[in-house]
């Protein structure tokens, strides 16, 4: 368990959250930016952004482990430093080797940055409400640099979206740090059983795999549509406004007897927003499926945390869900084929809802006990 000791731990794990995310969160950005600077395609250069998400995967498992040995601290100090250097020395490389080295680096600091975020978040009193105000969060960071960055990269250049990152990362030094509680208190036998455990990892597995698939290609949608990279920029800064909103609604149901309807309808929902946004021929429509898009994936992301999160009130199951979670992200990008993009993304969501549905229903069975 993670805790801050004092009244803004929340506040201070969401800034964290954003940051160590900032390569998914602004995933579209990332691929054009080192698309211009290694002057290769997007779809050429997707295998970067998986190999940087499964750092994130790789840094919880380590963390998993590692928390249990009494003799082993994680020293967060060290994996900050580590990601603003990565982010840095980025900016200079021109060498995709190295690049990818440095990249891969820079997902495992940003993964146990993570690991400790999430698990702070997960012991909130209620986690829905928790993962809903972080997200609003990082909708809002995101937003605000995907107004900005296509400015800031025409004045100073693509090397200046890696000189951002770096100066943010530098900055989390200045927020207090996480207090890891000794592993012999934050760790005991799970309450839930093995087939709980299962469903939920692969209900977070899934839900991650299918938007970051999806989110990894709206550039390619926008190059279609002949969207530049600026009024592309500021389709998805409003669509963060609309994730604000799918973030705040979440927290509003997080408690309601309707949550489990409310989940249903939505991934029903965005199955037609994905539809809309791969068939259209509209910049209108385009804008529109992408704020759609992006509100129902932050009304559906914390629901599904909190959901995982009562299923095992030990917290077995959260800390190994941050595995889970950045590998689905870690993939989406890169298991999608040409041609079969569309329909991917819809039996994914299919498959998401078959993993969520039973933990829905034991969420109701507990509430009633209770």
């Amino acid at each position: 368990m993670t805790l801050y000791s004092n009244k803004f731990q929340s506040l201070f794990t969401s800034i964290k959250l954003a940051v160590a995310s900032s390569i998914f969160l602004l995933l579209p950005s990332y691929l054009n930016a080192i698309s211009v600077q290694f002057e290769t395609s997007v779809y050429d250069l997707s295998y970067l952004a998986t190999v940087e998400l499964m750092g994130f995967a790789l840094a919880s498992i380590l963390c998993y482990f590692l928390v249990r040995l009494r003799s082993v601290r994680i020293n967060e100090t060290f994996a900050i430093i580590v990601l603003a250097a990565t982010h840095l020395a980025s900016a200079y490389c021109d060498d995709i080797n190295i690049f990818l080295a440095l990249r891969a680096i820079s997902g495992v600091a940003a993964g146990v940055i993570l690991v400790l975020s999430y698990e702070s978040l997960s012991q909130e009193s209620n986690p829905d409400l928790a993962f809903g105000k972080a997200i609003a969060l990082q909708m809002l960071y995101s937003g605000l640099l995907f107004l900005g960055l296509p400015y800031v990269i025409q004045a100073f250049g693509v090397d200046s979206f890696f000189f951002l990152l770096a100066s943010f990362s530098i900055l989390l030094l200045a927020l207090p740090k996480f207090e890891i509680i000794e592993p012999s208190e934050q760790f005991s036998v799970g309450t839930a059983d093995l087939n709980t455990k299962i469903l939920a990892l692969a209900a977070v597995f899934m839900i991650l795999l299918t938007h970051s698939g999806c989110w990894s290609m709206l550039s390619v949608v926008g190059d279609k549509l002949l969207i530049q990279p600026k009024e592309q920029g500021r389709i998805l800064a409003m669509g963060t406004m609309f994730s604000l909103v799918g973030a705040i609604l979440a927290s509003l149901v997080s408690l309601s007897r309707y949550k489990k309807m409310l989940t249903i309808s939505a991934l029903f929902a965005q199955a037609g927003v994905m539809i809309l946004l791969f068939t259209t021929e509209s910049q209108l429509l385009y804008f529109v499926a992408v704020s759609l898009f992006m509100m129902f994936w932050n009304f559906l992301l914390p629901l599904f945390m909190g959901t995982i999160s009562e299923t095992d009130e030990q917290g077995d199951i959260i800390r190994l869900s941050v595995a889970a979670q950045t590998t689905g992200a870690a993939l989406g990008p890169y298991i999608l084929l040409r041609g079969w993009v569309l329909s991917e993304l819809v039996v994914f969501l299919a498959i998401t809802l078959m993993c969520i549905l039973p933990l829905l229903s034991k969420r109701k069975a507990f509430t009633e006990k209770g």
